[in-house]
């Protein structure tokens, strides 16, 4: 919103201005926004404002300001301006308040973000986001999840390890424990870590870890395998990759500590616990408990 259409707003929620009056004074963009910001306060239950007390304590403050610079007229629509105002705070914490969801082991979730913006989240992860989104295009996540952004105004994903911006594109997310990893399905991604930025295109991967900072390029899939039930890892420890197993099955695996740093490039299945094992321990010539145990034993 430029500067200066503020008082065309409180005009035309003063009903002061009619709205083809509105439109011709302020761009389309503007004059869309201040339509779903009328639309906002019009359902927005707002508890009847001490109007008497507050326009006292505005006046006052404007007298004070008068003596000390000129002896200025306040014009009228000043007091239509602050009774705009008063009615804003009243919705702030509709815009701002969040949104939180949260998904279980196994199981993976779609939300469709109300400016058409999709988001699929991975099991075990979770997702925060402000109310009305599409003036604030911004999410917190905890675990991972693929995002196909509608364009617009600058959408951002900030993780406990790093942050993503973009304007429009199709992207993965994968951040737990020390790993933090973003694939770039379509567009164009800025990937910030440790005050550190990077740029991706299409195809182009990048992930940090306990002070590691690795670029690569990624396969020409339109979206990630676990969105298709099956988990695949290029070159990640075995430590997350056991992590990710947990998120899957919700069991606690117990491996050997002089395996964790070993680099494992695979897949494995989301639906059956013991095949994913064996996906995993057989080309390690790795052996593992009862897969019906809550906690799987892994022994070399």
């Amino acid at each position: 919103m430029k500067n200066g259409n503020e008082h065309y707003l409180s005009d035309w929620l003063a009903d002061t201005i009619s709205d083809d009056q509105l439109q011709e004074l302020v761009s389309t963009a503007d004059f869309l926004a201040f339509q779903k910001i009328k639309k906002t306060l019009d359902n927005t239950i707002i508890p009847t404002p001490n109007l008497e007390h507050n326009f006292a304590a505005i006046k006052q403050k404007l007298a004070v300001k008068k003596i000390q610079k000129s002896r200025k007229v306040i014009p009228l629509w000043s007091y239509a301006v602050a009774a705009c105002l008063l009615l804003s705070f009243g919705g702030y914490q509709l815009y701002f308040a969040s949104n939180e969801v949260q998904t279980n082991f196994g199981v993976t979730k779609i939300l469709l973000l109300n400016d058409n913006s999709k988001v699929t989240l991975n099991a075990n992860s979770k997702v925060c986001y402000p109310n009305l989104f599409q003036f604030n295009r911004s999410i917190q996540l905890e675990g991972e999840a693929f995002f196909e952004v509608e364009k617009g105004r600058s959408f951002s994903v900030t993780t406990p390890l790093g942050k993503v911006k973009v304007l429009g594109t199709k992207f993965n997310v994968a951040s737990f424990s020390d790993y933090f990893e973003v694939v770039c399905y379509q567009g164009k991604v800025s990937v910030e870590v440790n005050k550190k930025a990077t740029i991706l295109t299409q195809g182009e991967s990048v992930r940090f870890y306990t002070s590691t900072f690795e670029n690569w390029e990624d396969s020409q899939l339109e979206r990630p395998l676990w969105m298709k039930g099956e988990t695949d890892l290029k070159k990640v420890p075995m430590k997350y990759v056991f992590d990710k197993f947990e998120d899957q099955f919700n069991v606690e695996v117990v491996f050997p500590k002089n395996i964790e740093n070993i680099k494992f490039t695979g897949s494995f299945s989301n639906s059956t616990i013991e095949t994913a094992l064996q996906s995993i321990c057989i080309p390690l010539h790795l052996k593992y408990s009862n897969s019906s145990s809550k906690k799987i034993l892994i022994s070399e």
